[in-house]
Parts: C-alpha cells; sequence; structure tokens
C-alpha cells in the first residue's frame, strides 16, 4: 500500500466571493463563502440545484477565478500565487468527477498515469505506484482495458485511482455517484471510505443523495444562494436541522416517518380542554448511548407512563446508529416528568400533535 501521510493537511476558506455577469448586471453564486475542512475527515457539501456547490468546488481546485477571498492549502493561499508555485499547490488537490473524464484512446492504466505523462517521462518508480492504486480500488484485472469495456462504477474507481497518483491531500467529488446504480454506489463510497482511513486523505464531496451523506460524511455544509446557512457534524445536522432549508433536504430521508394512514389520525389543532384528554403522540429519538438504555421500561416503572409504540424505524448516519419511534401516551400528570427523564438520558423527544382515531 502507498503511504500517506495527510494528517496535517490543512484547507481553509475565508470571505469567498464569486460573482458573473448576468442579464446586463452582476450575479453573485458564491457570497462570503468561509470555511474549515479538518484534516482527513470526509465533508460534505449539501444543497438545492443552483445553490452553489460545484461552483465552489471549481473555486477550490482553481478551475474558477474568483472576486476575492482565501483558499489556504497548508497556510499558503492559492489566490496570490501564479506559475509553478501554483502549479504546485494545485497538485495537493485530486479532484473526481461525476463524468469520469477518462481518455477513451488510453488504456485504464495509461489514463492513471496521465498526471505523470503531463510532466515528462512516466518512471518505473510511478508505474509501479499506479499499479498499487489500481490494486487498491479492485481493477487489477483491468489495467489493459479501454473505458468502452469497463462499467459506470469500474470508469469511477479509474478516475479514483487517477486522482491519487500525485499524493494529494484532499479529493474533491463532484457527484460522483450521482450516474451509478444503489449497488455500485454502495460500493464507491465503501471504497472512499477505505481510502481515507487507510491514506489519511482528506475527502470534500458534492451531492444531491442524502444517502451518501448518511454513509461517509463526518461533516456537513449546506449552501443556499451562494452561502453556507448551516455546517456540523453529520449526526447534528441531519438529525436536528436548523434551517428550514436543512430541513427540506432531509425531510423523509433520516429516520422515515409515519405512516400516511397514521399521520392522518393526528391532530395538532385541538382546543387546551381536547388535549387534556387525547393522547399525545410523540417522537422519541434514540442515540448510540441512550439506544442501549431500557428508557421506556423505566419511564413506566418510575412514572407510570405507559408508552404505545405506533411505529418505529432504525437508521444510521456515518459510523452512528440511531432510531426513532413514534408513540402514544394517555393523559398523565406524571407526563412532563418522564419527558424530562427521557432528554436527560440522551432520548429526543418532539411532541406530534394528539391522536384521534376517525378511520
Amino acid at each position: 500500500m502507498i503511504e500517506y501521510d495527510k494528517k496535517a493537511f490543512s484547507l481553509r476558506v475565508n470571505h469567498l466571493i464569486k460573482s458573473v455577469p448576468y442579464d446586463g448586471g452582476i450575479l453573485r453564486l458564491l457570497n462570503d463563502v468561509t470555511m474549515h475542512i479538518n484534516a482527513s475527515s470526509i465533508s460534505a457539501i449539501i444543497g438545492r440545484s443552483g445553490a452553489g456547490k460545484s461552483t465552489l468546488l471549481r473555486c477550490l481546485n482553481g478551475l474558477e477565478a474568483i472576486d476575492s477571498g482565501q483558499i489556504l492549502i497548508n497556510g499558503q493561499d492559492l489566490t496570490s500565487l501564479s506559475g509553478q508555485a501554483r502549479t504546485v499547490l494545485l497538485r495537493q488537490i485530486g479532484m473526481i468527477f461525476q463524468a469520469y473524464t477518462l481518455l477513451s484512446r488510453k488504456t485504464v492504466l495509461e489514463n492513471v498515469l496521465l498526471p505523470f505523462a503531463l510532466q515528462g517521462k512516466v518512471t518505473t518508480v510511478q508505474r509501479q505506484k499506479a499499479l498499487q492504486l489500481l490494486e487498491e480500488v479492485g481493477l487489477k484485472d483491468k489495467i489493459n482495458h479501454y473505458p468502452a469495456e469497463l462499467s459506470g462504477g469500474q470508469r469511477q474507481r479509474v478516475a479514483i485511482a487517477r486522482a491519487l497518483v500525485l499524493d494529494p491531500g484532499v479529493l474533491l467529488c463532484d457527484e460522483l455517484t450521482s450516474a451509478l446504480d444503489p449497488k455500485t454506489t454502495f460500493e464507491i463510497l465503501a471504497l472512499l471510505k477505505r481510502i481515507n482511513r487507510d491514506h489519511g486523505v482528506t475527502i470534500l464531496l458534492v451531492t444531491h443523495d442524502m444517502n451518501v451523506v448518511k454513509e461517509i460524511a463526518d461533516a456537513v455544509f449546506v449552501v443556499e444562494q451562494g452561502k453556507i446557512i448551516e455546517h456540523g457534524t453529520s449526526v447534528d445536522v441531519l438529525m436536528k436541522p436548523q434551517h428550514a432549508v436543512t430541513q427540506q433536504l432531509v425531510e423523509s430521508t433520516v429516520g422515515g416517518d409515519l405512516p400516511v394512514f397514521l399521520l392522518d389520525c393526528i391532530k395538532t389543532d385541538m382546543s387546551a380542554d381536547e388535549k387534556r384528554s387525547a393522547q399525545r403522540v410523540m417522537r422519541l429519538i434514540f442515540t448510540n448511548e441512550s439506544s442501549k438504555q431500557p428508557i421506556i421500561a423505566a419511564v413506566a416503572t418510575q412514572f407510570s407512563v405507559n408508552l404505545s409504540i405506533l411505529a418505529g424505524a432504525l437508521d444510521h448516519v456515518a459510523d452512528h446508529m440511531f432510531g426513532h419511534l413514534w408513540v402514544s401516551c394517555e393523559p398523565s400528570e406524571k407526563l412532563e416528568d418522564a419527558i424530562q427523564y427521557m432528554n436527560s438520558h440522551g432520548v429526543g423527544v418532539e411532541t406530534m400533535g394528539y391522536l384521534s382515531w376517525n378511520m
């Protein structure tokens, strides 16, 4: 295996602004973007179409010029460099595109060696390095094949190997799984996780697929109209989204939802008197730690509050397991104490409404 020492890699963006002429005026694509990507992490940039996600990625790898701001790679400002110094710094950035961008008339091995070939003569050491990477991505037996002879997933593996061949500190991935079927997507994500773990390379990916975020991201940045409107760990952003746009993006993605026939039985507009006699419907969110504790049994024993389970779902965000339970409860003087107990033991409690069985 090729050794990568990337633990101290640093990528920071400060007050990035990018504008383009539009309809006789100026359209701001990126508006004061500031972000810090942790070394050896996997971070995802999400947002609605046209939010500025891919533009941000193209600015980071030097494909797009910016109006102002800083792109700091290991403390060096990419925007202030030119010539050879800029070229050397850009080698710290590997790029993987949705469309693979492989040369059809070159073999798999020749495509991986292309970054070296563009610099001059390919050495024996560089060839060996490319062969090792192709073995890592599972294409050892395809080195003499051409892109047309490969599946979409295999082509993306070639692109990943080529992006790694110059020992980058960060891999930028632009919708790299959007053209792949679910099984192949899972295999590519597992490969990226292994590369991140074994090589220590930082990964920053743009995606519209929330399942990609759930599967591998450590951190999430939400972009809307060229601004970062929310960011944090993937667990925090996906399980407790704060901004309305984030809530729309993750809706029905994490933990699922109640069946429609049950949703139709829940009322939210009851009077205070009606609520006092109605069953309250709550969603309980269990994280890694709280899922290991007998919370519902403790609530029944200590507070005499009996929770009836209406529905449930088990899910995960990256390596964190969690569960959602939708429960109903008869009116009880101890219910608020029981909710406080659950909160203190790491269980999130959200009142959804009140049950009315008019089916």
